[in-house]
């Protein structure tokens, strides 16, 4: 059960310190109670006070990590609606679409772009952050060879794109444990893939088909399945409503507190045309994807497409002006 303001005030310091941002320890409190800030704020609480705050404190988007080590990435972990109001501590992850179609010659060459591309903005190296292995085929040897293909090639983390159970567990064999994104649980695949997620160690991407009634509903079976690392699909491919339900999702964890919707979302920003992609990737950078996957063309063209989307993740304009 959360705990209200004072019973957060009775396990902080009671220093008043300002140190926070806010004028009391009660201010902070209040604001902690409604996560609107993190309990790391305070530099004064104690081991005891943190262990019992940890439900009260958690972010209400829940961080994600993919991937290991110095390659890895995370996401989520957000408290303000609006990306503006604070700078990203987590990136938003940016994917490069692999299909097990594709021949050899052309996923080397994406392989090894994608381990070169690098842009730099004011000091910061820009780069992709995961390759998105799709199972195109159907095949679970087919796909399970293009995974050991591409680990031989890359140490990135993989994004494994499969309603197959069966053809994710032959990929993971050969993923190298590098603690990929598994994509995706559905109403009629969810048990057998949160089991897979557990078994692995991996996260989850939780894709609906029919809104986000049902979208919560997956949650939060798979989350009483046992499975916490969570990344949220709506599943339209309609630019509109895909910004409606990935901008309601962030709205109700962050301002309602709803739990089957505190997790991080993903957006497949695929599409032919290579200014559509690099547009559409980047509104979904500042409103509000958290991983986002593309065909490439934006980076094949060079370096001014991807650029813009470097841009948006860390300059932050007001949304209203983009």
């Amino acid at each position: 059960m959360a705990l209200s303001g004072l019973q957060i005030y009775k396990l902080l310091p009671k220093t008043n310190c300002k140190e926070c941002g806010f004028p009391t320890c009660l201010a902070f409190a209040m604001k902690l109670a409604a996560k609107q800030v993190e309990l790391d704020a305070c530099p004064y609480v104690s081991d005891e006070a943190k262990e019992s705050l940890s439900a009260a404190s958690a972010p209400p988007i829940r961080l994600i990590k993919v991937g290991t080590g110095d390659q890895g990435f995370q996401v989520g972990n957000e408290t303000v609606m609006f990306r503006h109001e604070k700078t990203f501590f987590n990136q938003p992850g940016l994917a490069l679409r692999v299909k097990d179609t594709e021949d050899a010659d052309t996923i080397e060459e994406k392989v090894e772009t994608v381990n070169a591309y690098c842009v730099e903005r004011v000091g910061i190296d820009m780069t992709f952050n995961a390759i998105a292995i799709e199972n195109a085929s159907g095949d679970a040897g087919a796909f399970a060879g293009v995974v050991a293909a591409v680990r031989a090639k890359t140490k990135l983390p993989f994004v494994l794109i499969s309603d197959s159970a069966d053809a994710l567990k032959a990929a993971l064999q050969k993923e190298g444990g590098q603690k990929p994104l598994l994509y995706a649980a559905t109403t009629e695949n969810w048990e057998v893939m949160a089991a897979l997620t557990k078994e692995s160690g991996a996260s989850l991407v939780v894709r609906s088909n029919d809104g986000l009634d049902e979208l919560a509903d997956l949650t939060s079976k798979i989350a009483d399945a046992g499975v916490a690392d969570l990344v949220l699909d709506p599943g339209s491919r309609d630019l509109g409503t895909s910004l409606a339900q990935v901008t309601q999702l962030r709205r109700l964890a962050l301002k309602k507190n709803f739990r089957p919707f505190g997790f991080p979302a993903m957006v497949d920003a695929t599409y032919d045309d290579f200014a559509k992609e690099a547009v559409v990737a980047s509104m979904f950078v500042e409103k509000y994807a958290g991983i986002i996957i593309i065909n490439g063309y934006t980076f094949f063209l060079g370096i001014t497409g991807y650029q813009h989307i470097s841009r948006l993740i860390r300059t932050y304009p007001n949304p209203d002006e983009v």
